[in-house]
């Protein structure tokens, strides 16, 4: 409606001046942008890029790569899933505008461009024949290098060259992964198989989903007055899983752990922002009852980690904990106190699981005289040094650019789609490329904390900071295990590197972020309009032309 229809309304007819006519402009409207109905132009130009960098990284890898050193079976299948993976995230983000999202577009915006600027280097990896192959994986290699030579030279030489070189009819292309699947007597089931794939696609309906039950103060508010009904069953099917089900920390080839890690979270921030007050004076948490709560919500959901050795998740649920016990009570007792209880459990976990031990000796004392070992650890330490040679070939000989989208040899190095994903960062995109992606994550997880700074309310603020710990410790402890700073830990980083369920469970975590920021905007838009007359107010104004 015109301001002139305003003006015309406001006054009986014939009476006084018409007004003066004016035109509001579409971007001078402040409600869209103060509001967070519009993605902000650095935002929207970022990922603009990194879905055109993601698009054309794909392409280069199919046209480029599969011809000259093959692929594994179902990769045209993978290439399709990571395209609709592609447009899911754009729909979450046109849903979200939809559903008048006003919090901030970085919480969301930020993973999606992780996730386009890492996922060539993971697609590389899930395609290459040697890689996937589980059994026989020397052999593929062998027979990798045999048809990269082949299809250089069907590519490159003449027929006068190819008859020269031949000396006969040319020998026949070898399937790597055909080779090594034939030497191979154990793979993943069908579900194991199925639940990584779907993954991939069905994370940007996760983020959607935990935004939509975040936004609710109902859901939330029920939650935190009811935490025991969501918890005990939670635990216990937790404790089942690792107690009968697990195997070498997996289940049926799969490791679903991530997926408790968010509940488990949500659960402690409604604990300390029922009990802040107490838990911040050191008499008061003494009390029998506040000592239950802290075992049964602190300690109950880590013990299962350290059963089945899970040293890495152990240390990112510890940690996280930690860092929301200290914003909780605002007391620096508590973090010292909890940095001891953890070193104490580092400690006794590295003593006590051999894998663990094996990686700290690695980290610190690479060169051993294995004469004084088993056989059996022998073949582990050599196993483990192999690998973290590989990681170190990575990560140097990619340079300052690298070798370019799938180039280099990345896949051979085990766990480079996991632990190790920041070691084929570097071999495809180089030191700048890999310096490029650490700082994005680090603006991601400050943007985290900045939306647990804003919030006034305990159990807000704590459950935002548990998810920034959650999603900023395992990717610190990859990425300095990668290039050698630290230890391996084992655990994967969000967005960035493989794993089903840890993709999952970060993006519902992401989307409880998102919505918990969304009505922390809302609130400070009711917060501005209902100030009384007097108050200080930010001045907003239009553009009259």
């Amino acid at each position: 409606m015109a301001l002139r229809d305003l003006f015309r309304k406001g006054r009986a007819a014939g009476a006084g001046p018409m007004g003066v006519t004016i035109a509001v402009k579409q971007h001078n409207r402040p409600a869209e942008h103060k509001a967070g109905l519009v993605l902000p132009g650095f935002l929207w130009w970022g990922l603009l890029i990194a879905a055109a960098f993601y698009v054309l990284a794909h392409l280069s890898i199919a046209t480029g790569i599969w011809p000259v050193h093959g692929t594994s079976r179902g990769a045209g299948g993978t290439f399709f899933r990571d395209g609709i993976a592609l447009g899911a995230w754009i729909a979450v983000l046109v849903a979200l505008r939809a559903l008048k999202y006003r919090g901030s577009w970085a919480l969301v915006v930020l993973p999606i461009l992780i996730f386009c600027l890492t996922r060539p280097s993971q697609f590389q990896l899930f395609t290459d024949p040697a890689y996937q192959a589980s059994g026989g994986r020397a052999a593929a290699n062998d027979a990798k290098a045999t048809r990269a030579r082949l299809s250089t030279i069907e590519r490159a030489y003449t027929d006068e060259q190819k008859a020269l070189v031949y000396q006969g009819p040319p020998p026949p292309m070898p399937d790597p992964f055909a080779r090594a699947v034939a030497q191979q007597t154990e793979g993943r089931g069908f579900f194991a198989r199925m639940a990584a794939n779907f993954s991939v696609f069905l994370a940007p309906f996760a983020l959607l989903a935990g935004f939509m039950l975040a936004r609710e103060p109902r859901v939330m508010r029920w939650i935190r007055d009811h935490r025991l009904i969501p918890f005990l069953p939670t635990l216990a099917v937790f404790f089942v899983l690792t107690m009968g089900f697990s195997s070498l920390g997996k289940v049926g080839k799969m490791t679903p752990w991530e997926l408790f890690l968010p509940i488990f979270i949500t659960i402690w921030a409604a604990t300390l922002a029922e009990d802040a007050y107490n838990l911040a004076r050191p008499g008061a948490v003494l009390e029998p009852r506040r000592l239950m709560n802290l075992f049964l919500y602190g300690a109950g959901p880590v013990i299962p980690f350290l059963v089945i050795r899970e040293l890495g998740l152990s240390i990112v649920l510890a940690g996280s904990m930690a860092a929301m016990l200290l914003v909780g009570t605002r007391r620096g007792w508590w973090a010292g106190l909890m940095l001891a209880v953890w070193a104490v459990l580092v400690i006794a976990a590295f003593r006590v699981d051999e894998r663990s031990a094996t990686r700290l000796e690695l980290a610190y004392h690479p060169y051993q005289n294995p004469s004084s070992m088993t056989e059996e650890q022998a073949e582990r330490w050599g196993a483990k040094l192999h690998q973290m040679k590989l990681f170190d070939a990575n990560t140097l000989e990619g340079g300052w650019l690298g070798a370019g989208p799938g180039r280099g040899h990345a896949e051979t190095a085990p766990n480079a789609a996991d632990d190790g994903y920041i070691t084929a960062i570097a071999t495809h995109w180089g030191w700048l490329g890999t310096m490029s992606i650490v700082l994005v994550y680090t603006l991601f997880i400050v943007q985290l904390l900045s939306a647990a700074a804003r919030e006034t309310g305990a159990f807000e603020r704590t459950l935002l900071t548990g998810i920034a710990m959650l999603l900023g410790i395992p990717f610190w402890l990859a990425t300095l295990g990668g290039i050698r700073l630290i230890p391996l830990t084992g655990v994967a980083t969000a967005f960035a590197a493989h794993g089903g369920a840890k993709l999952l469970a970060s993006a519902v975590a992401v989307g409880i972020a998102a919505g918990l920021s969304h009505r922390r905007t809302r609130e400070e838009r009711f917060d501005e309009a209902l100030a009384a007359p007097g108050a200080e107010a930010r001045v907003q104004g239009i553009r009259i032309r």
